[in-house]
């Protein structure tokens, strides 16, 4: 009897686990949320006046503190980053999206080692063996914290999509002489990926609208999401795979790759807010180091 509640907990553990992230994404967020967080849109505010170079440098610092940062430092980073997203192009909606997108990192990253230290202590009461709950938690809270400070890197990653058009990106990855054949892949990726979640968007829409899942219960209803999305690969890719050819044409009329060095229409500027943002990285790169 022991044996069978043991597994029965352990499947329930790893169905909710693993139904929190799918009903998030899928269900809050959906499809037109993720391509609304992942594309560039023309706006005003301080994200999209600052060089590309400087939410670069930013991000690797965030990125380099995450790894020591504690509990509190990484709650306030991510917290703060949260926050700022409500300064871009449609703050509210992309406040709400950050902050579920979040959770769904949070909550996908972290329940795989709490499921296992639950399974350890079910195992240990039924063995009648002592178990040290204030060691357990110190672990859990150590793994928490490294995983809500790698969420700060991933907004911020995230806003460097959203406020960076892909051509100033690929210059400011030249700058610091990363070769043309990776920031080109880098360019590509920020181009293909809006475009494959409206392409999977709208064929999903389609197949609700010809009634697949039509039969579902409403608490379900991510998880026909989810299926129609991955039916709908294969005919997004397809798609992609079609406009291809216009890129490959687009960069050999630019004569991309004849030369080591490229030429631009505009040119960055840096000014006060850049060297804001820096030092404040800097700092807290150099908090999080020594506290």
């Amino acid at each position: 009897m022991a044996a069978l509640l043991t597994t029965a907990s352990e499947w329930v553990l790893f169905f909710v686990g693993a139904a929190v992230p799918i009903y998030v994404v899928f269900g809050l967020i959906g499809l037109a949320g993720l391509r609304k967080i992942t594309r560039y849109e023309t706006y005003g505010s301080i994200y999209y006046r600052l060089n590309p170079a400087t939410k670069l440098a930013a991000l690797f610092m965030i990125a380099v503190s995450s790894s020591f940062a504690g509990l509190y430092l990484g709650l306030l980073a991510t917290l703060v980053i949260l926050l700022s997203y409500a300064t871009l192009v449609h703050g509210a909606e992309k406040l709400r999206l950050g902050a579920l997108f979040t959770t769904a990192v949070v909550w996908g990253t972290v329940w795989g080692s709490v499921s296992d230290r639950v399974f350890f202590a079910i195992n240990a009461e039924t063995a009648g063996v002592p178990f040290d709950t204030a060691f357990v938690y110190r672990d859990l809270v150590r793994i928490v914290a490294s995983e809500v400070a790698v969420s700060g890197v991933f907004l911020l990653a995230l806003i460097l999509v959203m406020t960076s058009t892909p051509s100033s990106v690929m210059r400011a990855l030249r700058r610091v002489g990363i070769p043309n054949p990776i920031t080109f892949s880098v360019v590509v990726g920020m181009r293909t990926v809006p475009l494959l979640l409206e392409a999977i968007d709208g064929i999903v829409k389609v197949q609700l609208m010809r009634g697949f899942g039509s039969r579902r219960s409403k608490a379900l209803g991510p998880l026909y999401v989810v299926a129609a999305a991955v039916f709908a690969l294969i005919p997004a890719l397809i798609y992609l795979l079609r406009g291809a050819r216009n890129t490959a044409i687009s960069t050999g009329t630019r004569a991309f790759g004849a030369y080591k060095s490229r030429t631009y229409l505009t040119r960055p500027r840096f000014g006060i807010a850049d060297v804001a943002v820096l030092a404040l990285a800097a700092s807290f790169l150099v908090t999080a180091y020594f506290y």
